[in-house]
Order: structure tokens, then sequence, then C-alpha cells
């Protein structure tokens, strides 16, 4: 894993952030139902990201599960939907403040735990990884990357990317970007991402409240 420096998007990037957020206030005319704006969202996150495999995830009781997805088998959508910790006796687990603990990097950035100090961690509390094996052999702490369920890199993914969808501290989903080659998300692209997952949350915002 190496860090994502960050840098301004160039002309063509400009172009497909403005055609997106365009995309993003028509479909706020049109839509009401969050799942079919996550239907819409996909695709344009497929687009910009120029990932294989793109999912969003949205706040549905407890927990988190996929609402959209294109490119990922069905096997791993289905262990890979439901977030939430249990105990051995299926009941959820719950943090000091009674949320609901949410397993493995996509629950972290989730709660926006977050360190901005890590490379693989932005500022704007995104995780990106260019290659989850490197991230995976560098030695790390156990605290840097928390209780991780390794299913991405096991899946033969290793370009990973998880931009919380987020506005005014609520957190109301997630777009979640892989891909089996390595180094697919440049700084470039973790902007237009960012940028896009903004602009979605204030769909969900109206959407979902």
């Amino acid at each position: 894993m190496t860090g994502q420096a960050r840098s301004t998007p160039d002309a063509s990037g400009l172009n497909l952030e403005r055609r997106a957020f365009l995309d993003l206030i028509r479909m706020a005319n049109a839509l009401a139902d969050p799942k079919a704006i996550a239907r819409q969202l996909v695709v344009l996150a497929q687009h910009l990201s120029g990932c294989e495999a793109v999912a969003i995830r949205l706040k549905d009781g407890p927990g988190f599960p996929y609402a959209a997805n294109l490119g990922f088998p069905e096997r791993f959508l289905a262990i890979e939907d439901d977030l939430c910790a249990t105990d051995e006796h299926g009941r959820l687990l719950r943090d000091s403040y009674r949320q609901p603990i949410l397993a493995c990097l996509c629950g972290r950035v989730i709660s926006g735990q977050v360190d901005p100090q890590q490379t693989f961690f932005t500022n704007r509390g995104s995780f990106i990884t260019a290659s989850t094996s490197n991230l995976l052999a560098s030695h790390l702490e156990p605290e840097c990357l928390g209780d991780t369920r390794n299913r991405c890199n096991a899946a033969g993914y290793e370009t990973v990317g998880l931009f919380p969808i987020r506005r005014d501290a609520v957190t109301y989903g997630l777009i979640q970007c892989n891909d089996p080659r390595p180094g697919l998300l440049p700084a470039e692209a973790v902007d237009l991402m960012e940028n896009l997952a903004a602009s979605a949350a204030h769909l969900f915002q109206l959407a979902m409240t």
C-alpha cells in the first residue's frame, strides 16, 4: 500500500464530475426511493472510479446492507452484506454509546473510526489501498486497520476504495469500489469519488429523513 497524494482533478475529471453532479440533481428531482437513487448512483460510481465492481451500502435498521451493486459476485455480496458484529448467541454487539458495532473496514469507515495519519485513510474519512496484498503484508499494528475479515483480498481484489456517504455528521451509507487490478484509484479518482459521495449524501438526506 502506498499513500494517495492529493491533487486537483484535470479538465477531463472536472467535466466528469460536473456531469455526475447534474445527473445527481436530476435524480433528486425524479426519485424519492433511496434504493432507486442507489441503483443510479452505482452506475455513476463505476464510471467515475473505473473499477470493475462497485456497490452502495445504505443505512437500514442497525446495519448498512448492500442496496445496489455492479460487478460483484453474488457469493461475495451474500457473505459481506451484514456488517453487524454479534456475540456467540447472535445478539448485536454495541459500543459504549449503545450503537451497533460494525465489522471490518467498511464498518470502520461508516463509523468514522479512521486515523488520517495513516496513509490508507484520507482527511475526508475514506479508505484507499492500491494493493490489499501489500497492505496485509506490511505488518501494521493491529489497531491501525482494526478487526478486518480480509474477504476483499481473499476474493482477489487488490484496489479497494471505501467512501462514506455522510452529511451533517450523519452517515447514510458507503460507496465501495473494488478491482482485481492494483493501483486503480489515483488521487484524482479519489477526489472525484469523495465529491460524488458528498453530493449523494445530500440526496439521501432528503430521501431518508
